[in-house]
């Protein structure tokens, strides 16, 4: 029988070696794989929510109160003592609730970096501050008037300027704090049906839930598309071409969704009144924990 295998595969030649070749990431790998982070982060919210935590057995309209009595808290109080209080107050019930007190605190002082010191670092210097020096930064040849702002000669960093910028950082973080203790130890069925005892209006309930469900569905979409593109293609995509395409893509998925949403709910006898199922009945327990909350919050207030 004649040997039909071509030569060049019965050569044994040594195979070359091999470079090492870098793949740079492109911005849009990076924020889909982004996106798909906080897509995996609140169903971890979820899983937190059902663990046998102190928070988790707790009544939804308890928990209601808690945030709104100690953002409220925070929102008022003007010292950083109070608000290194608050912290202090909040911190035994995150680690009795079970919920990963790193991964936590990060989220918190992340938000408090980016959404409080940040913004707040320039009041610090007595061009916007007024104070009293504790820092000279540079030495101007003389005053100047900028606008509504007043260049000193001398620019400096000023005690009420870095009271001011700790106050705000701390009131972030700690309201972020207070918002995810009670959000990740409560569905969010539940902390809608807990707002109706506010007197929210039901349709507001209705679209919030809605729009809830409808962004892990827009998330999941796009983490999709850009894969299911990544994969038809060879080489590197062009980012402007795929964002420019995929906008008109989602625009006219988020129609299609919306018809079908409402055909479905009008098939299934939604007639335009809305009907939220009731929260469990409260216990000695949740009563409890609402007096305690109420008190800490009038001791919090007094100090």
């Amino acid at each position: 029988m004649n040997n039909k295998i071509p030569a060049f595969l019965l050569e044994n030649k040594p195979y070359p070696h091999s470079r090492t070749v870098t793949v740079k990431t492109l911005f849009i790998d990076k924020a889909v794989g982004h996106i798909s982070e906080f897509y995996e982060t609140v169903f971890t919210n979820w899983e937190t929510a059902r663990k046998d935590g102190l928070f988790q057995r707790l009544n939804a309209r308890t928990k209601l109160l808690f945030l709104v009595l100690f953002v409220f808290a925070v929102s008022i109080k003007k010292d950083v003592s109070s608000d290194i209080l608050i912290a202090i107050f909040i911190m035994p019930f995150v680690v009795l609730s079970k919920i990963g007190i790193l991964s936590f605190y990060r989220k918190t002082l992340i938000a408090g970096f980016f959404f409080g010191l940040l913004p707040g670092l320039p009041a610090v210097l007595n061009v916007i501050m007024p104070g009293e020096p504790v820092y000279r930064v540079i030495e101007l040849d003389q005053p100047y008037e900028l606008w509504i702002y007043h260049v000193p000669q001398t620019i400096a960093v000023t005690r009420e300027g870095i009271l001011s910028a700790m106050t705000l950082t701390s009131r972030v973080a700690n309201s972020v704090s207070i918002t995810l203790l009670v959000v990740c130890t409560t569905p969010f069925a539940e902390l809608v049906k807990a707002l109706s005892t506010l007197r929210v209006p039901e349709y507001f309930l209705m679209i919030l839930s809605l729009a809830q469900k409808y962004a892990f569905i827009f998330l999941k979409m796009l983490a999709d598309m850009h894969t299911a593109k990544k994969a038809r293609l060879i080489g590197r995509p062009d980012a402007a071409d795929w964002i420019a395409g995929r906008l008109a893509y989602v625009f006219k998925k988020t129609q299609q969704r919306c018809d079908d949403v409402h055909k479905a709910m009008t098939g299934r006898g939604f007639t335009g009144q809305v009907k939220l199922a009731s929260l469990r009945a409260m216990t000695p327990v949740d009563i409890i924990y609402g007096a305690m909350f109420l008190t800490l919050w009038f001791f919090i207030l007094i100090i």
